[in-house]
């Protein structure tokens, strides 16, 4: 009898992660076995052939590959990812592999014409520039800093072209599942069924299937979102990550990784390249062109439009003070007009779903909330019920005031909701109007079907939220408007700026690249905000040096790295003292390790599902990793199972 060590695909707690069992045969590291556990089967993965231990142990029920479902180099990130993201190895591994690994299924490929060669569009001067430059210098990451429309997307065809020709396999990563239709169609267009999804709207057979096809390397290229990382490659010759700056590169669930971090994590083990794509860059991945970590590439130029599109920015305090009460200023009115009577389409951004942001009651000042989450309730036109987005309690509108009896309910703020019921007010018949956001993208397949709709002008205009702000290529858009460019920025947050500069900069390209210049109407309460002055400008070098400066005086990150704990717990007096007895021995044991704590305070969202949230961020002085890993073993040590541990948060509001 043989003896391994297995990790089951069942989580054992934060500090346990491995089993030993027995074995009647030989197994080697990765092969994927079935044990029992808890009167169940579970799958589990061998780790190491281990000495007999000094107590009984169970048998290994049955192997289910013969070949290794992990190799080596994902087993070296799964366990970096367990130390440096403070969580079981357990969890980090059921991101590498597909539910249903020990059922059988026949293998699916479907067959896509692929293009000639001469079909290929000329490139441009400054991509062969990029091309050439990412092909001869290997040894770092490369970063391409590329305006909308400047052609960063031919560039990785024909990266991946020469990887795929060498034998390897390629990897495409898009921010939002939204974007991975249009990708899709790219992509097998020039290289047919090579290619295949990766994400988590997938059926778990359909990603089973995916997952089968690349790992038996009959699958060479895979686009998808950031699970994708994971995916079973066996010659994996090259990572690219469009729109490398967006924050949905963060998971926010356990294992909280930043898949940026991760791929050069990666890059690094397996020694392929890493790309990196954006027109607004990252605060942390240009500043580490700077100091030589990666390489920069530029592409200053558009395709098509020489120009970029024009930013008009309206000032929303002088419409009101002219009378004007609407969500609509009256140059935005204006242009929408123009476009459509040329035929134009136009697409309309606001960064909230839903009819009104809250209810509220003029007489005795009631506000609509939560029970559960003590946060206001959004008006959802569809069910006619008021929402909570964090925990969906549901309850009708009031017609009354449950607070005073008055009459006088009145809905305040802007979605996605009231945006589409006010335009179509305006603009009715012949003209489609259509809406793109959480809520109306539920049903599978809906994000290919309205990018479908838009890109055939069957939309005319479309209203949505950030997962229309990135990566579309429409020929056909004469008009992009920010009903308001206030929301990211008035969030209490180090990297607020950032995000609002990403967004107007990254909505904005998505026009004028066809045979018409684009134009770009930015509605604002605050017009003298930098951020935006310089998205007017189109200026992203000038917005980073202001950036980076504020950044480095008050130890933000890339100066930085930060570890945000967040305690729930039923009872508001109960979380509020253990925050603060934790901060205290925390203080005490980190001490020699950091630059400083902020906190203990409530979260943002101070109670989410009946549970009271606070919080406290370390600062930690070192960006190597290895400070981060011996600092989580003092957390993991201190703290209790009902903390978070979030290493290099999005956020830390």
């Amino acid at each position: 009898m043989n003896y391994y060590e297995i990790v089951p695909f069942s989580n054992l707690g934060r500090n346990l992660s491995v089993l030993s069992y027995g074995f009647d045969g030989d197994l080697i590291q990765g092969q994927a076995v079935l044990i029992p556990l808890r009167q169940k089967v579970a799958v589990g993965i061998v780790i190491k052939k281990v000495a007999k231990p000094p107590f009984e142990t169970k048998v290994i029920t049955k192997l289910i590959y013969q070949k290794p479902v992990l190799d080596q180099d994902r087993l070296s990130l799964a366990f970096w990812m367990s130390e440096y993201y403070a969580c079981s190895l357990t969890t980090v591994l059921q991101s590498f592999l597909p539910a249903g690994l020990d059922k059988k299924r026949r293998l699916v490929t479907h067959k896509k014409q692929i293009f000639l060669k001469d079909l290929l569009p000329k490139l441009t001067k400054d991509q062969t520039t990029v091309i050439d430059s990412i092909s001869l210098k290997t040894d770092k990451p490369h970063l391409i800093h590329g305006v909308t429309g400047s052609g960063k997307t031919e560039i990785y065809l024909r990266l991946i072209s020469d990887k795929i020709k060498a034998g390897q396999q390629a990897l495409v990563l898009v921010p939002e599942i939204s974007l991975t239709p249009q990708m899709l169609h790219v992509f097998q267009d020039r290289f047919g069924d090579q290619v295949v999804l990766m994400h988590s709207y997938l059926k778990d057979s359909e990603r089973f299937n995916n997952w089968s096809l690349i790992f038996e390397n009959k699958a060479k290229i895979v686009i998808g979102s950031r699970s994708a990382l994971f995916a079973p490659f066996s010659n994996l010759g090259i990572i690219i990550i469009d729109e490398e700056h967006e924050n949905t590169y963060k998971q926010d669930q356990t294992p909280r990784y930043n898949t940026i971090k991760v791929a050069r994590k990666l890059a690094e083990i397996t020694k392929c390249e890493l790309v990196l794509g954006s027109a607004t860059p990252s605060i942390e991945s240009f500043y580490a062109t700077s100091i030589g970590e990666m390489y920069l590439d530029s592409l200053s130029n558009r395709i098509v439009q020489t120009n970029l599109p024009k930013i008009d920015l309206v000032d929303m305090r002088t419409e009101f003070q002219f009378g004007n009460t609407t969500i609509f200023s009256g140059l935005l009115i204006d242009k929408i007009k123009q476009n459509l009577q040329a035929k134009r389409q136009v697409l309309l951004f606001i960064n909230r779903r839903g009819m009104s942001t809250f209810i509220n009651c003029r007489d005795c000042g009631y506000v609509a909330k939560c029970p559960n989450c003590d946060l206001s309730l959004t008006f959802h036109l569809n069910s006619l019920n008021l929402i909570c987005h964090h925990c969906n309690y549901q309850e009708r509108i009031p017609t009354i005031c449950p607070s005073c009896q008055s009459l006088a309910i009145k809905y305040f703020g802007t979605g996605t909701q009231r945006v589409e019921s006010e335009l179509k007010n305006v603009f009715g018949l012949p003209y489609t109007i259509a809406r793109m956001d959480h809520d109306s993208t539920k049903k599978r397949g809906s994000h290919e079907d309205i990018f479908l709709k838009f890109k055939n002008k069957d939309i005319d205009i479309l209203i949505g939220t950030q997962m229309i702000t990135k990566g579309w290529d429409l020929p056909n858009l004469g008009l992009v408007g920010i009903i308001s460019a206030d929301t990211s920025l008035n969030l209490p947050d180090y990297n607020s700026a950032e995000q609002t500069f990403d967004l107007i900069t990254q909505v904005s390209g998505r026009t004028g690249r066809g045979d018409h210049p684009g134009d770009v109407v930015l509605q604002t309460y605050t017009p003298d905000h930098s951020a935006l002055k310089y998205a007017k400008k189109h200026d992203y070098l000038g917005f980073y040096k202001e950036e980076i400066e504020n950044r480095r005086a008050l130890f933000y990150p890339p100066f930085t790295q930060l570890i945000k704990l967040m305690y729930n717990n039923s009872t508001e007096t109960k979380a509020k003292e253990e925050a603060f007895a934790i901060f205290d021995r925390l203080n005490a044991e980190l001490g020699k390790y950091i630059l400083s704590m902020i906190g203990p305070s409530p979260s943002l969202l101070p109670k989410v599902a009946n549970k009271y949230r606070w919080q406290i961020v370390i600062k930690v002085g070192s960006t190597k990793d290895e400070e981060i890993i011996k600092i989580n073993k003092i957390l993991q040590n201190v703290l209790n199972s009902d903390w978070t541990i979030d290493v290099n948060p999005w956020g830390i509001s």
